[in-house]
C-alpha cells in the first residue's frame, strides 16, 4: 500500500470536510466553492510529477497575490466583512497544495489550511451542516495523523510497502469517537463565560406575503406566493394549548389608514391597557412561550396577545411602545420568553363592558374619505346589536361569508376597499381586517389593524410550533373599556396557510428544522442557564441517593457542587476507560506473546532503545549491558516465548506461571536503577530466532 497516496487523500478529504463545515456557517459562494471543490476532488485521484507541479506554481502565486490584495482592500477601503476574502485565499492555497506532487512534504500545510477553514466557519452562525463537516474532520484528522506518523516511520527505515490492517483503521476511528465524546462532555460541563452565539451571516427575513412594518391593499396583477421559510419556533414549557393552528402571534399594530395602506402615527399617545386589566380580568392561567425568532427587517417580539411580560436573552433588550407593542434593540437573534393569559374574557363579560377609559379617538376612529355606502353598510349590519361586542361579531360574521384568495385584483381600480366590499367579495387577510376596522370606526368603536402570524405546524421531533412566512396574517383588535384590546379575526378559512404544510417537502423540512433547532438551542445558544438546568437534571440521581443517606452529608454538599460532581465523575471514568483501552495492547495475542510484549515495554520504560526493529537477541544484549541484574529473568521470558512462537511447543500452565514470575522479577530489576548485580548467565538453550520475532 502506498502510504504517501493514502496520506495525501486523507489530508485532501480533511479539506473537503472543512469546506463542508464552512458552507454550513457562511453558506455557499457558488463560484469559489465549486472551483475549490473541483480542485480538491481532482487532488484525490491526480497528482502531477514534480516538474509539472513546479510549473503550476507559477499560476498559483499570482492568483494568491491578487486575493491578498483583495483582502487588504476589504480591510482598509471597503471596511466590510473580511472573512470571505480570506477564505477565498485559503481555498486557493488548499487547492494548490492538493494538486502538488506526492513527493512534496506538504501534509502539515494541508492540515493547517483545513483547520483554518474550520475556524473561519465559526465566525458565522454554523448550522447542522457544520456539525456533519466537523465530525468528519475530526475522524479524518485522527486517521490522517496516524497514517502520517506511520508513513514517516516507514520512510525513515526504508520500508516501501506497509499493510494497514482493518483493525488498526477501526481502532483509530474509534479513538476519534472518544475524542468527540470527551469534547462534548467538556463543552457541556465547562463553565459558561457568555450566553448566546451571535455570528455573522444573520440574514433579515422579509416577504411580500409576510410580516412588515406596513399593511397595504394596493397590490394587484399577481398572486401572493408562498414562502416556507421558518421565522418563529415556539416551545411551551407548561404544555402546548389545544389548537395551535388558531394561535395569533401578535406583532405590530397600526392606527392610521389612508385608503390604501395602514401605518403608525407619529406622536401616538399611550393606547395600551394597564397590565392589571389583563392579569385580573382575563381568564385561565398564564401561558409560557419560549420563542426563538429569526431576525426580521422590523425588530418586533411576537407573542400571544396580550403579552404581560417578556424576558429576553442573547443580549437583546425589550421595549414597549405607546401602542403596547413589544420591540427590541440589540444585535442578537430574538430569543425570549413571553407570558400571556390563556383566554380572553367571555362573551358575556364583554357584553357587560361599560364606559371607561378609551384610547385617542383622533387615532383609533380616524377614517380617510370614502364612499358613504361603507358607513351605510356598517349601520345596516349592526342595526340589531346593542353592545360593542355584538356589533363587532355581526361585522365579523358577515365578512367571514366572503372567499379567501391569494389572487390579487387584476387592475389597480379593483384594489379599493369599496370594490372588495361590494363587487369582488374575495381577497386576502389584509382586505378583511381593513374592512372590519373601517366599519367599526364608522359606527364609533375604537379598533386597529394588527399584523403577525397565525397558527403554525407542530414539530413532533422538536416539540415546538414552527411558524413560517406562509402564516403571515392580519386581524383586528377592538377596544373594550376595563378589558383592553380584544382580538377579532374576520378572515374566513382558506388555503393560504396550508400550502406549505401540504407540500411533499414539508415533513422532511420539519424534521430537518427540528434537528437544526436543537443544534441552535443546545450548542449555538447554550449558556449558563441551560448548563445549570442540565447539570441539575444530571445530578438528580445523585441528590435522590443522598436524600436516603445521612442528613449531615447532604447538608455539607451544595446544589452547585453536586451538579458538577456527577458529570465530573463520568468524565474521569470515561478518560480512565479510554486510557486503559488505548494502552491495553496485545489483547488478541496468545499469552506467551503478551508477556513478551510486556517485557519489551518494561525495557523501553527503563531507558533501553527498543524499536520495532529490535529483535529478541538485541533486546537481551541491551538488558545485559544496561540492566545486568534483570538479564536472567529476561532470558527466561524470551526463551519460553521463542519456544512457543517458533518451536511449535504450546506452553502449559506451569510454564506460563514460570514465565509470569520471570516477567515480574525482570520488571522489578529493570525499575531498580541502583542495582549493580553481575550479569546473568548466557542464553541457555535459547535458539537464534528469525528477524520476524521483532514484531
Amino acid at each position: 500500500m502506498n502510504l504517501r497516496l493514502v496520506h495525501r487523500r486523507l489530508a485532501v478529504l480533511m479539506g473537503i470536510a472543512g469546506l463542508l463545515a464552512f458552507a454550513g456557517g457562511a453558506g455557499f459562494e457558488p463560484l469559489t466553492t465549486a472551483l475549490a471543490f473541483g480542485a480538491l476532488v481532482t487532488g484525490l485521484f491526480w497528482h502531477p510529477d514534480p516538474e509539472r507541479s513546479a510549473r503550476m506554481e507559477r499560476i498559483w502565486l499570482p492568483l494568491a497575490t491578487l486575493l491578498v490584495a483583495r483582502a487588504l482592500v476589504h480591510v482598509f477601503v471597503i471596511r466590510g466583512d473580511v472573512v470571505i476574502p480570506v477564505v477565498d485565499l485559503l481555498l486557493l492555497l488548499m487547492a494548490a497544495e492538493a494538486l502538488r506532487a506526492l513527493e512534496a512534504p506538504n501534509d502539515l500545510r494541508l492540515y493547517a489550511l483545513s483547520f483554518a477553514l474550520i475556524l473561519a466557519s465559526t465566525a458565522y452562525r454554523p448550522g447542522i451542516l457544520f456539525l456533519v463537516g466537523f465530525v468528519a474532520y475530526v475522524g479524518l484528522a485522527t486517521v490522517a495523523l496516524m497514517v502520517g506518523h506511520l508513513r514517516r516511520g516507514a520512510e525513515r527505515h526504508g520500508v516501501r510497502d506497509v499493510t494497514l490492517g482493518r483493525g488498526l483503521i477501526v481502532t483509530t476511528s474509534g479513538l476519534a469517537g472518544v475524542v468527540l465524546l470527551v469534547a462534548g462532555l467538556v463543552f457541556l460541563t465547562f463553565p459558561r463565560v457568555s450566553q448566546g452565539f451571535s455570528g455573522r451571516g444573520d440574514i433579515m427575513a422579509s416577504s411580500i406575503a409576510g410580516f412588515s412594518d406596513e399593511v397595504s391593499i394596493g397590490q394587484h396583477g399577481s398572486t401572493i406566493s408562498g414562502n416556507p421559510e421558518i421565522v418563529l419556533r415556539i416551545e411551551f414549557p407548561g404544555g402546548a394549548p389545544a389548537d395551535v393552528g388558531q394561535l395569533h402571534w401578535r406583532g405590530r399594530s397600526y392606527d392610521r389608514f389612508d385608503g390604501v395602506r395602514w401605518s403608525r402615527s407619529r406622536g401616538l399617545p399611550p393606547a395600551s391597557a394597564p397590565r392589571s386589566w389583563y392579569r385580573e380580568r382575563w381568564e385561565g392561567p398564564m401561558i409560557e412561550q419560549r420563542i426563538y425568532g429569526a431576525p426580521l427587517d422590523t425588530r418586533v417580539l411576537f407573542a400571544l396577545h396580550p403579552a404581560i411580560d417578556v424576558d429576553t436573552e442573547n443580549g437583546i433588550q425589550p421595549l414597549v411602545d405607546n401602542a403596547g407593542d413589544f420591540l427590541y434593540w440589540g444585535s442578537g437573534a430574538p430569543t425570549y420568553t413571553a407570558f400571556s393569559p390563556a383566554r380572553p374574557p367571555s362573551a358575556d363579560r364583554l357584553r357587560e363592558a361599560g364606559d371607561g377609559f378609551s384610547p385617542s379617538e383622533r387615532h383609533f376612529l380616524q377614517l380617510p374619505p370614502m364612499d358613504l355606502a361603507v358607513r351605510a353598510l356598517a349601520d345596516s349590519l349592526t342595526a340589531g346589536a346593542t353592545t360593542r361586542y355584538d356589533r363587532a361579531m355581526a361585522i365579523q360574521r358577515w365578512l367571514q361569508g366572503f372567499a379567501y384568495t391569494r389572487e390579487l385584483p387584476a387592475r389597480a381600480s379593483e384594489t379599493s376597499l369599496e370594490y372588495f366590499l361590494f363587487e369582488r367579495q374575495a381577497g386576502h387577510c389584509e382586505y378583511f381586517s381593513t374592512a372590519m376596522v373601517v366599519m367599526l370606526r364608522a359606527i364609533g368603536i375604537e379598533a386597529r389593524n394588527v399584523n403577525g402570524f397565525l397558527g403554525g405546524q407542530w414539530s413532533q421531533f422538536g416539540n415546538y410550533v414552527a411558524v413560517t412566512q406562509n402564516q403571515a396574517h392580519s386581524w383586528v383588535e377592538v377596544w373594550f373599556p376595563e378589558f383592553g384590546w380584544i382580538t377579532f379575526d374576520p378572515t374566513p378559512a382558506g388555503e393560504g396557510t396550508g400550502s406549505a404544510a401540504s407540500s411533499w417537502l414539508w415533513p422532511g423540512r420539519i424534521l430537518f428544522d427540528g434537528i437544526q433547532h436543537r443544534w441552535s438551542k443546545w450548542v449555538l445558544d447554550y449558556g449558563s442557564d441551560d448548563q445549570s438546568g442540565l447539570l441539575s437534571r444530571w445530578s438528580g440521581i445523585w441528590t435522590d441517593q443522598g436524600a436516603s443517606g445521612s442528613e449531615g452529608a447532604s447538608a455539607t454538599a451544595t446544589p452547585d457542587s453536586r451538579s458538577y460532581f456527577v458529570p465530573l465523575i463520568a468524565l474521569v471514568v470515561l478518560l480512565a476507560v479510554g486510557w486503559r483501552w488505548a494502552t491495553r495492547g496485545g489483547a488478541n495475542l496468545p499469552p506467551p506473546a503478551r508477556l513478551y510484549v510486556a517485557l519489551r515495554r518494561s525495557c523501553a520504560r527503563a531507558g533501553l532503545d527498543v524499536t520495532p526493529g529490535t529483535t529478541a537477541r538485541d533486546l537481551i544484549h541491551q538488558v545485559r549491558r544496561v540492566r545486568p541484574a534483570a538479564a536472567p529473568a529476561s532470558v527466561r521470558v524470551v526463551e519460553l516465548y521463542l519456544r512457543s512462537r517458533w518451536g511449535g511447543e504450546p506452553l502449559g500452565e506451569e510454564e506460563l506461571r514460570e514465565m509470569r514470575g520471570a516477567l515480574k522479577a525482570a520488571r522489578s530489576d529493570l525499575r531498580d536503577r541502583t542495582s549493580t548485580s553481575a550479569p546473568g548467565a548466557a542464553f541457555p538453550g535459547v535458539r537464534e530466532a528469525p528477524e520476524r520475532v521483532s514484531s
